[in-house]
């Protein structure tokens, strides 16, 4: 007698024939390039993390409803139809079935030379087997019904209820629709332009209309830490940075901006502690917001405070993740003079030349690139860079320090020439 095969098997043939499998690979893998997509591209676009994890779950029943919709329905050249079940196999059984017991009576009204004891036995058996496998079969028919009538309507009206529920929050992170945060954005805008021109007073006045139109907008609360911190409020400046960041999680410019406020008025500390803060933000949504521009800024403060190594490893790191980032060119005029200061003449000058051929108007860069040609030995080359230097140079005194060393160089390397 064959040995049926176990249910566990025949319920995983029956999902390769309807095809099931094959769709649960390839939504699963579109469905994680969804949420790559979503997870890189809605902080750019200042929407909120609670969006991610929105798309996450409408994924989730989306996959639900794929399962159940590819195990019911089938996609044939005459159109979509329902999927074939073991409804013909039960019929072709159930034939077979009257077939064997009509040859069992008729069996059974020849003699009983005709056919053996142990033979009439086995199709006794053959026979209860088949109707218990009709009765199951049966049993296993009435799922698609029961899945397409009630699991589907019900996955539906489901999806329907927390996309009602969520409304006001889908509306605000596509911004369709959102008055309040459009004008608080213009309002915020104008805010911008205004601490650009240290006109702090009518700043403020925009910050406030931004924020009375839309008191969650975590921008406006970063502008007005700057402000604050422009007239001296350290404390309230750092206050609702902490604000913003907590109303967006992912806004890494707050800290940024105060940052770059604390950096121009050479409250080093303080600033050193912001940038880290705005890598820290961009580092979690693996964004480059500001993470190569904040790395670039936190590698020349090292390097100012003769700390080359950490330098190097926080401008190695920007590099590393971002370098097609439009700050690049920072990152490898920072990290020259941090390999510079460690006496790394090679080094320093593969990334101030990368940096020079990227944007050669950058003052630093020609004078960083001046002292690496010079500790090189290539004389001509670093008196070039001097010179190119002091005629980009706006500062004053700058500029005739370095006019200074351009002529004792000069003087030098002439000596050299005549000796």
């Amino acid at each position: 007698m064959t040995k049926k095969p176990p249910n566990l098997f025949n319920f995983w043939n029956e999902l390769k024939r309807r095809k099931v499998i094959r769709a649960v690979f390839v939504y699963v893998a579109v469905a994680w390039a969804i949420m790559e997509a979503a997870d890189t591209i809605f902080p750019r676009l200042g929407l909120p993390d609670w969006t991610v994890t929105f798309v996450l779950i409408l994924l989730i029943i989306v996959f639900v409803l794929v399962i159940v919709l590819t195990w019911v329905y089938d996609i044939t050249p005459e159109g979509i139809k329902v999927t074939q079940d073991l409804e013909e196999k039960l019929k072709e059984e159930t034939a077979k079935a009257t077939i064997s017991k009509k040859d069992l009576l008729d069996t059974e009204k020849q003699p009983a030379t005709a056919v053996g004891e142990s033979e009439l036995q086995q199709r006794i058996q053959i026979l209860e087997e088949q109707l218990k496998e009709a009765r199951k079969a049966s049993f296993r028919s009435i799922w698609p019904a029961f899945i397409k009538k009630i699991v589907v309507p019900f996955l539906l009206v489901g999806l329907l209820v927390v996309l009602v529920l969520n409304k006001q929050k889908l509306v605000q992170a596509l911004g369709i629709g959102s008055e309040k945060r459009e004008i608080a954005g213009i309002h915020n805008t104008n805010a911008t332009v205004f601490i650009a021109n240290e006109d702090y007073e009518a700043a403020r006045r925009e910050v406030e209309i931004a924020l009375e139109s839309d008191p969650e907008y975590s921008y406006a609360w970063s502008n007005l830490a700057v402000i604050n911190y422009r007239e001296g409020n350290l404390d309230e400046a750092i206050n609702q940075t902490i604000k913003a960041v907590g109303l967006d999680p992912k806004n890494s410019r707050a800290p940024y901006n105060l940052a770059i406020a604390l950096d121009d008025k050479k409250d080093y500390k303080q600033a050193i502690r912001w940038y880290r803060e705005a890598i820290r933000i961009d580092s979690t949504y693996q964004a480059d917001t500001v993470y190569t521009a904040a790395s670039s800024a936190l590698g020349r403060l090292y390097n100012l405070f003769d700390q080359p190594i950490d330098a190097i490893i926080i401008l190695s790191r920007a590099r590393d993740l971002f370098p097609r980032s439009q700050y690049i060119y920072l990152v490898y005029k920072n990290l020259g003079n941090a390999y510079l200061l460690q006496q790394q003449t090679d080094s320093a000058l593969k990334y101030l030349e990368l940096s020079y051929s990227l944007q050669p108007l950058v003052p630093e860069t020609n004078l960083f690139l001046a002292r690496a040609y010079e500790a090189a030995g290539q004389i001509n080359k670093s008196i070039e860079q001097w010179q190119n230097y002091i005629d980009l140079e706006t500062d004053t005194v700058k500029a005739n320090m370095a006019r200074k060393h351009l002529k004792e160089i000069t003087i030098k390397h002439l000596q050299d020439i005549i000796k």
